[in-house]
């Protein structure tokens, strides 16, 4: 959110920290500055987590808006766009070695990390695709169909032709994330995913559901770090005010959000 790095002609949001219960004066006055009817605007200030009210072109700008706004009351949070998708990149933990005040994060590919202190810890839901292995999957089927095309051409003369179906893509399903900050950060330093996690590692307290393997997680990671903000908001899924992003996008946005929400 470092204002001096960007160009003017970077493409930069202003977000505002949701209200309760924002006031009818309160709309209208930031509908003025946004450019938006004042119904909609009470719609973005009483959301749960921070929305992106105001696309501007160059720092100057944003600066411009976010000071409007918060002359108004508001709170703001002003960043580019390139920061706000920037991708996760920190370890994927699939293991966790848990220590009386500290826990290392171990990926698939052994690349790992200790955290002695937690900022913030996000949990949320995203859509997982269950990688399907080749043995398991549908086979392509083959049907025939009258070709009416070709049949009226021949004067009625029935003609069938040959059609391939390709298998329905598998269907997704929730599946619940963790995301752990260090104060230094906006980006994530450990990620955690319910259906990706090998859970022997909670050695007898491992179930057969994952459900309940992932809350024992977040159990002992409060316990550790009891100091860390824990915020759950985004345990439904929810989409941001930038036209064309994917969910994951949407994920990446919103947690940073809520990272600069919580600062001090």
């Amino acid at each position: 959110m470092n204002l001096g790095l960007m160009a003017e002609s970077d493409i930069v949001y202003v977000a505002v920290i949701p209200q309760d219960y924002p006031s009818i004066n309160l709309s209208k006055a930031v509908s003025e500055i946004i450019g938006k009817d004042a119904y909609q605007t009470r719609l973005l200030l009483a959301g749960s987590i921070p929305r992106i009210v105001a696309r501007c072109v160059g720092a100057g700008s944003a600066e411009a808006t976010a000071r409007k706004l918060r002359e108004a009351g508001l709170t703001t949070i002003v960043c580019s766009d390139a920061e706000l998708r920037k991708p996760f990149g920190g370890v994927r933990a699939k293991t966790i070695v848990f220590g009386d005040k500290e826990a290392t994060f171990r990926q698939e590919d052994e690349k790992e990390t200790t955290m002695d202190a937690i900022f913030l810890i996000i949990k949320g839901t995203r859509q997982f695709v269950p990688e399907v292995k080749e043995e398991d999957k549908t086979p392509v089927k083959t049907r025939y169909k009258l070709d009416m095309g070709k049949s009226l051409l021949l004067g009625g003369v029935p003609v069938v032709k040959r059609v391939s179906e390709k298998p329905k893509s598998e269907s997704s399903q929730p599946e619940w994330f963790l995301r752990l900050y260090e104060r230094r950060s906006p980006d994530a330093t450990v990620e955690i995913l319910q259906y990706d996690m090998d859970y022997t590692f909670l050695g007898e307290e491992t179930s057969l559901s994952s459900t309940a393997n992932f809350l024992n997680v977040v159990k002992r990671l409060r316990g550790i770090y009891p100091q860390a903000i824990y915020d759950e908001r985004l345990m439904k899924t929810s989409v941001t005010d930038i036209p064309g992003t994917t969910p994951d996008e949407d994920i990446d946005i919103n947690c940073r959000l809520i990272y600069y929400q919580h600062l001090p």
